[in-house]
């Protein structure tokens, strides 16, 4: 007999995929039309992680340093992405979003928030209820995740 938590971690592993393609589907057709994927992807990382350096965005997106750089020279250039010099390394390059950058990526926020909203409607309260309160669990739990190999 299948345990409660490998039942519970194959429903994240079944459900949290499709999920997700629904949200980076709608984030990215609610985008700027001038925003390509990666650059849009750029900005979101930026935005969640404000101050990151530019090899952490070259991870985060799969890029070599020298293509991180020359897109994130372009997010500059257009006025999305502000680079600062970091206070405790001046080797070091802060990036964060600039109000304009921000901007866009709330536009596109917000479309996606009114299509799940309406893919959500179907649901009875107490099913979002149960919703919010499974996202209250699972928020902390993967919040900071390590890899087991960084541990």
């Amino acid at each position: 007999m299948v345990n409660a938590i490998n039942e519970c971690s194959r429903e994240v592993l079944d459900v949290v995929p499709s999920i997700m393609r629904v949200i980076r589907s709608e984030m990215r057709r609610h985008r700027s039309s001038d925003l390509s994927v990666p650059q849009f992807r750029a900005l979101t990382f930026i935005s969640k992680h404000p101050g990151s350096s530019l090899l952490t965005v070259a991870e985060h997106l799969g890029l070599t340093s020298p293509s991180a750089c020359r897109m994130i020279d372009v997010l500059v250039g257009r006025g999305l992405i502000s680079r600062q010099a970091s206070l405790k390394d001046r080797r070091m390059i802060n990036l964060s979003l600039t109000d304009q950058g921000q901007s866009i990526l709330e536009i596109s926020r917000k479309g996606t928030m009114g299509n799940l909203e309406m893919i959500l409607s179907s649901t009875t309260p107490t099913e979002q209820s149960t919703i919010m309160d499974a996202m209250k669990i699972l928020r902390p739990l993967f919040a900071d995740y390590k890899s087991i190999e960084t541990i």
